[in-house]
């Protein structure tokens, strides 16, 4: 980040220094020493409602670690701390327009996992960029799903259509979690992916939202797909849109040669009406 030597500065000046009883900022740099996850993880929680300074630059320093969840409990305790949050997150906004894919997905994590809202704009429009890698789009995926707005929806859109499958399988899983979700038409597409993970996802979204217009492709799926975890997840969608013209299929289904799509396929069958 550009401008975090000045955050530094600020929030310095800005607040004094208290003993606590559960943490310190020692205690984070020894974690971060350590470089045991859990241990990082641990002495962050523990300094929650410390007023420590020192710990300011050590976490922040968090926020750029490689693993995701040392970010996010470094973007939970920058949301604990209002004035440091809005300072911080203002930018990182402005890196998801221009950063590289390690700075968008570092930013992309930040937003969403200290819940900013009024980031949501700059998120979707960052979904769009073509310069930047998966790391990048998978973390953009996970901000939506966490803020879980329906102004995300035609990000998620984009991201259905990315040549990385596992982008498209998150985006697929991230549909079904927003807020106010009635439908899953830009999932149906996915029912006939390449990749099985995301043909998984797609299936338990239509299922989910109980997305009629994905009943045909279901139905192929259950009795012809390669991966025994798609049919099952298949097998569970049919049952959820609870229509009568999926009989055969999943009864063609219960003499599958994988015993978790013929159970599925049972408990779908009973639920057609």
């Amino acid at each position: 980040m550009k401008t975090i030597a000045a955050i530094f500065t600020i929030a310095l000046l800005a607040s004094p220094a208290f003993a606590g009883k559960n943490g310190s900022a020692d205690l984070i740099r020894s974690a971060m020493h350590s470089s045991s996850q859990d241990a990082i993880i641990a002495e962050v929680e523990r300094t929650e409602h410390l007023m420590c300074s020192q710990c300011v630059p050590l976490v922040a320093e968090l926020t750029q670690d490689s693993r995701l969840a040392v970010r996010e409990v470094a973007a939970w305790w920058f949301a604990k701390r209002p004035g440091l949050h809005k300072q911080f997150a203002a930018q990182f906004v402005a890196e998801l327009a221009s950063g590289d894919t390690i700075q968008v997905r570092n930013a992309a994590d930040f937003l969403g996992r200290s819940s900013t809202f009024s980031a949501l704009p700059q998120l979707a429009a960052a979904m769009s960029r073509t310069d930047i890698g998966s790391d990048g789009k998978l973390a953009l995926v996970r901000a939506l799903k966490h803020l879980a707005m329906p102004e995300g929806n035609a990000a998620l859109a984009t991201a259905m259509t990315d040549a990385d499958a596992s982008v498209r399988a998150a985006a697929a899983n991230a549909w079904r979690d927003i807020r106010g979700q009635t439908a899953a038409t830009p999932v149906i597409a996915l029912l006939a992916d390449q990749d099985a993970t995301v043909r998984m996802e797609a299936a338990a979204t239509i299922g989910g939202l109980k997305e009629l217009g994905g009943r045909a492709a279901l139905e192929q799926l259950v009795t012809s797909d390669a991966s025994a975890f798609v049919r099952r997840n298949a097998a569970w969608a049919l049952g959820q849109l609870h229509s009568p013209a999926s009989a055969a299929s999943l009864s063609q289904a219960m003499n599958d040669t994988s015993g978790l799509v013929r159970m599925t396929a049972k408990v779908a069958l009973g639920q057609l009406h």
